[in-house]
């Protein structure tokens, strides 16, 4: 998805069966989770009802002389905070120490500057939205999730439809317990300073207009060409006000960020470019398919022959689970054994199982390696790892990196259900906690075939 709005693509909340494509022999037999049309992790997401709207608290929030006054949180495109701080990944739902506490932003050049570091790189002709839910003090609000949106289409320069960008933030802010959003629009189009209304930007005013449908009030909405310090900014609404954004590198949004060792991009540019098919490495994979899943195919025939099919599905767990710890201690893999795990990626319990890997010590080396995956594979290969990235990517934190990798996976397969079900959540704003299900969906899958993905490293 681009994140100028929802994507065109059908999103459901509910899995949809996808053919299964053969990473086993057609001589297999078949197993209970294909008998029932989805593999255990869909069937997890999917018997919560799909993604609901996160309660938070019921009091208000306030503005007053100097602007409105709000705490920094975690945030991600088209998903939720976990808590009110500043580290993306700090608390007890991820068993971090927190670094910092709450970042205090009383100007409205302090929240801009914060941005890039909520976002996880500088937004460029964007709409971004801090919605806000109630605090303990009636004088405050918490920004309990942020989302962003392009004011262009980032391959043809034209203007987003502006309906379909205000409908989209409307679906994204009409949560209970939110109280208002704070707006800002960042477009080098703008002259500095210029007195910019709701008739120069005609996204604002349908914005408000639908947020008003939906009892949502903006409660600040501010405007610049670009992030950067000194750069000025200045009221869309309300009094006339003018100022200078703060040093984003100085930010203590920013200070939680690289204290929690997360890069901030310089562009979304950067985060798309990690997924991007890499010709010369997909060309050398796609070489070695056919002989790995010959190679595959003998694993199984010997297997069944012993009596012990699911020693297979064991094998080419342990192997993937070797490949990801090699990865992470090695020079690199070969194109070889990318494609081996692409074999292996095939057959839904293997895949269902690596889910777990988010869970452990070696989530990064795996992240890593699914990006890797990810540009070195097409079709259904490259949904496969572009899914497990996309939930890896999630479950730390990451919106709008989880987000990019979800559109390549169903860019590649547009049916693939378990990557419309996370894309879906994360429009949805779920928290990724509540993703976290899914890793123990995969250590039982893990289990059942007698792998512990904690204790095989």
């Amino acid at each position: 998805m681009t994140s100028a709005a929802p994507s065109s693509r059908p999103a459901s909340a509910e899995a949809r069966s996808v053919p299964h494509r053969a990473g086993r022999p057609a001589s297999a037999p078949p197993r209970a989770d294909r008998a029932a049309g989805r593999c255990p992790t869909a069937r997890a997401l999917a018997a919560r009802g799909g993604p609901r709207p996160v309660p938070v608290p019921a009091a208000a929030s306030g503005g007053g002389a100097s602007g409105p006054r709000f705490s920094g949180r975690s945030t991600y495109e088209y998903a939720a905070a976990s808590r009110a701080r500043c580290a993306d990944r700090a608390g007890d739902e991820y068993d971090r120490p927190l670094h910092i506490g709450p970042a205090r932003l009383d100007d409205p050049g302090d929240l801009l500057a914060a941005l890039p570091a909520m976002l996880g790189f500088r937004p460029e002709r964007s709409l971004v939205l801090a919605v806000l839910c109630a605090a303990p003090t009636a004088e405050s609000a918490v920004i309990d999730l942020v989302v962003r949106f392009d004011l262009r289409h980032p391959g043809t320069g034209a203007p987003s439809d502006t309906e379909t960008v205000a409908a989209a933030a409307a679906r994204v802010c009409a949560r209970p317990g939110v109280v208002g959003v704070l707006a800002v629009l960042v477009d080098d189009a703008l002259s500095d300073g210029e007195p910019a209304g709701p008739q120069r930007i005609p996204v604002f005013g349908e914005l408000e207009r639908q947020l008003a449908s939906h009892a949502v009030p903006v409660r600040g909405a501010w405007a610049a060409r670009s992030i950067a310090a000194g750069r000025p900014w200045w009221s869309v609404t309300g009094p006339p006000r003018r100022g200078r954004i703060a040093d984003p590198g100085a930010s203590a949004v920013t200070l939680g960020r690289v204290l929690d060792g997360r890069p901030i991009r310089r562009s979304r540019d950067e985060l798309t470019a990690l997924v991007a098919p890499d010709d010369a490495l997909r060309a050398r994979v796609s070489s070695e398919l056919k002989e790995a899943r010959g190679r595959a195919k003998d694993r199984y025939v010997a297997a069944a022959q012993r009596g012990d099919p699911a020693g297979y599905l064991r094998g080419e767990l342990m192997t993937v689970l070797w490949l990801i710890a090699n990865a992470e201690s090695g020079p690199g893999l070969e194109a070889r054994e990318l494609a081996q795990i692409a074999v292996a990626l095939r057959d839904r319990e293997v895949r269902d199982s690596v889910f777990a890997v988010a869970d452990t010590a070696h989530a990064e080396a795996a992240e890593s390696l699914l990006a890797l995956l990810t540009r070195a594979l097409d079709g259904a290969d490259r949904a496969e790892a572009a899914t497990l990235l996309g939930y890896f990517a999630y479950v730390r934190g990451d919106g709008p990196f989880a987000g990019i990798a979800l559109d390549a996976a169903l860019d590649a397969e547009p049916r693939h259900s378990m990557a419309a079900l996370l894309h879906t959540a994360l429009e949805a704003g779920m928290r990724p906690e509540r993703l976290r299900d899914l890793a123990q969906c995969g250590r039982d899958t893990a289990t059942a075939l007698g792998v512990d993905p904690a204790a095989v490293w």
